[in-house]
């Protein structure tokens, strides 16, 4: 097992990391300091490599791509509705981004920050960024990620995070698979999940679960293009989803390998996308599937949904977990 650390470029005249763990397999992880980002995820197959999830080989691409490959999204992921909750009967205002809403926790959410590095040890990268009051939340927000690959190349990415004061934290991995040659459509999804969520028009859950049937219905394989296909009677032309989900979250497979995803959180949201060509993307013309493990979006506001509350003082940590699989 090794870890190297090179520069992929600056943030003004801060610089980027690029740090590579790499095992016995040759298969590899490449993480970012910028937005502590999952920069690339390698296997090797009877000598040849093949890259699993999208992206970019080059900083100004993850500067300004608006849809955040491989980053760590927070301090919450996905939308709170009116950009406000409450805490132990304290009402809290947040500035939206999103029409009145807030998504991804803000303008200057955890996505736009270079982080500083912590540690580095054989198999892992941790890396940390402090949280000050951005967007209206209050106190200070310390974050720490760590990356980790195993010798049976499992890839763990664990958040912790403690806090001076009363907030909210729900991050995830904004990260974004194709994991074979063939079209994403061509590949296969399997999804854990007897509900979804069901959402308005500016995609904020409403609270009510649905059942997984039809276009929605994972629970045995079936490509994402029939998906896509059961869709249009709806009118609906993408995923853009939130799955309720729990440990064994989701299997996505080519006919030559597979990543099985597993969380200790209860959602996953699904988004199929072409984050490299915008125009391609518009035509439906879809290059990878996003699988963000988190909680329950909007959970602060609906009481079954889970609990993203970081008291003062308190400390918290999730975890998911890829594991890769040749078939």
């Amino acid at each position: 097992m090794s870890v190297t650390k090179t520069t992929f470029g600056k943030i003004g005249t801060e610089p980027v990391y690029l740090y590579k763990i790499t095992n016995q397999n040759q298969t590899s992880i490449s993480v970012l300091s910028y937005a502590a980002t999952w920069q690339n995820f390698e296997v090797v197959e009877d000598g040849e490599k093949h890259s699993l999830i999208e992206h970019f080989d080059n900083l100004t691409d993850y500067i300004k791509t608006p849809y955040q490959v491989g980053k760590t999204i927070g301090r919450v992921a996905g939308r709170i509705k009116n950009a406000e909750f409450s805490i132990d009967g304290i009402d809290y205002q947040m500035k939206p981004n999103e029409g009145q809403n807030l998504l991804h926790g803000g303008e200057n959410g955890l996505q736009y920050q270079n982080f500083n590095e912590a540690a580095v040890d054989d198999n892992s990268v941790f890396l940390s960024h402090t949280v000050k009051g951005e967007d209206g939340f209050s106190g200070t927000l310390k974050v720490e990620v760590r990356y980790s690959l195993s010798e049976d190349d499992e890839v763990s990415i664990t958040y912790h995070a403690k806090t001076d004061h009363d907030t909210l934290f729900n991050p995830t991995c904004h990260v974004y698979f194709d994991v074979g040659s063939e079209n994403i459509r061509q590949q296969q999804l399997q999804i854990n999940s007897k509900h979804f969520l069901d959402v308005d028009e500016g995609k904020v859950p409403t609270g009510k679960l649905l059942t997984t049937t039809n276009a929605y219905d994972f629970n045995d394989f079936k490509t994402i293009g029939q998906g896509l296909k059961q869709l249009k009677p709806l009118r609906k032309y993408e995923f853009d989803d939130v799955f309720v989900v729990s440990d064994k979250a989701a299997t996505i497979k080519s006919d030559k390998r597979a990543v099985d995803l597993y969380t200790d959180r209860n959602g996953m949201v699904i988004f199929t996308a072409n984050p490299k060509d915008e125009a391609k993307n518009k035509n439906y013309d879809y290059s990878s599937l996003a699988m963000e493990l988190q909680t329950l979006p909007d959970a602060i506001n609906h009481d079954d949904f889970g609990n993203t509350v970081l008291k003062k003082g308190a400390e918290v940590s999730y975890t998911n977990k890829y594991q890769y699989r040749k078939l």
